[in-house]
């Protein structure tokens, strides 16, 4: 009786210890899960971006827990591409990618953030539709930091997306009027010089009509910085000083171009007027030109003739000095002396037009349309 109740024993912990073997084993065979088990999906298939919709949310991307079969923890990632770009050797090898923290199964993203995305890191071009290409991509990463031996799991999607160009706020020189020559009170369109790369170097086109001042008008700049800071008078009328008081032109152009550098203390005025040059007026820098509207402080050409695939330029003063193209993303671009850059910009449909040139917001934010 004795011998048999231990052979049942035995039994049953040999039993015991299969099964509960089996078990550990089967915890840990790693099974991956389908790309169709993830359900990532998008909440919107198209958006269309603009500055009254940053503060809000414009969409967010939600997918389920990828279960690998095992005791492991997966992360995630989304990663943002242009659809050329997601096939061959070299696929999603640009694509922009958003790490999402642990644990982490939605990335929602405001206006403003989806925009930067699109526009300045994807370099997608604004004002138009595009198609983005979104792939989610789950893995499981090492302990140590060495490469994975589990092949990461990925599900895609597209949607439509149009971003806007957003106009950033650079450091500047506000205008203030002197004497009795009154200017907005706060930073206005108009009324700036701007830091596009964010140095001592200020850039902008003022209209100033002669309002008040001994020979020209009387104004300050005051730093969008430091408040305290107010440039003014050098002594010359290419000089500035933090101790001066107005500056002032002599005679005063009523539109020019204004250079300053806070670090050298110096200021340059360069009157000018806008024309369109280009193959549908033999590149003539003189036969079409704009007309400044003050009170929209843009400089408008109507009724121009344009033919599809050929192109123009801004310039001015009856040559190429002061001009301006666009850049690889279609935005307007210095392309005068001395860089000559830029691209020449390019006509899409053939028709009469008006053509507007806004340089009203200061260096990095100038515009240009073409309706």
């Amino acid at each position: 009786m004795k011998k048999i109740s231990l052979q049942m024993i035995y039994t049953f912990l040999f039993i015991s210890l299969f099964f509960g073997c089996k078990k550990d084993a089967s915890t840990n065979i790693i099974t991956p899960p389908t790309a169709g088990s993830l359900a990532f999906k998008t909440s919107v298939s198209s958006v269309v971006l603009s500055a009254a919709t940053d503060a809000s949310t414009v969409v967010t991307f939600n997918f389920k827990a990828a279960s690998f079969g095992a005791n492991v923890v997966p992360t995630y990632s989304l990663e943002f591409d242009l659809p050329a770009d997601t096939s061959g050797a070299n696929a999603w090898a640009n694509a922009v990618i958003v790490k999402l923290p642990a644990g982490t199964l939605s990335k929602a993203y405001l206006g403003s953030d989806f925009n930067s995305l699109l526009a300045n890191q994807l370099l997608l071009p604004t004002g138009t539709v595009s198609t983005l290409a979104i792939r989610l991509k789950a893995e499981v990463n090492q302990n140590t930091g060495a490469v994975s031996v589990i092949k990461p799991i990925y599900s895609s999607l597209t949607m439509a997306v149009n971003p806007y160009k957003a106009t950033i706020e650079y450091p500047a020189l506000i205008v203030k009027g002197g004497n009795s020559w009154k200017t907005p009170t706060v930073r206005s369109n108009g009324f700036v010089l701007t830091s596009s790369k964010f140095n001592s170097k200020y850039e902008g086109y003022l209209n100033l009509p002669n309002a008040d001042g001994y020979g020209g008008d009387a104004f300050q700049l005051v730093s969008s910085k430091d408040a305290t800071k107010v440039y003014g008078w050098g002594g010359t009328a290419t000089t500035m000083n933090l101790t001066g008081g107005n500056l002032y032109l002599s005679p005063s152009p009523a539109y020019m171009k204004v250079n300053a550098d806070v670090d050298a203390l110096t200021i340059t005025y360069t009157p000018v007027k806008f024309f369109i040059s280009g193959d549908d007026n033999g590149w003539s820098t003189s036969s079409t030109p704009l007309v400044y509207n003050a009170t929209t402080m843009k400089w408008v050409a109507a009724n121009v003739s344009l033919t599809a695939g050929k192109t123009f330029v801004f310039t001015a003063n009856g040559g190429y000095d002061i001009s301006y193209k666009v850049d690889a993303t279609g935005a307007l671009v210095y392309s005068g002396a001395p860089t000559w850059g830029g691209i020449n910009i390019p006509i899409t449909k053939t028709g009469i037009f008006t053509i507007t040139l806004d340089l009203s917001a200061g260096d990095g934010n100038y515009t240009y349309s073409v309706k």
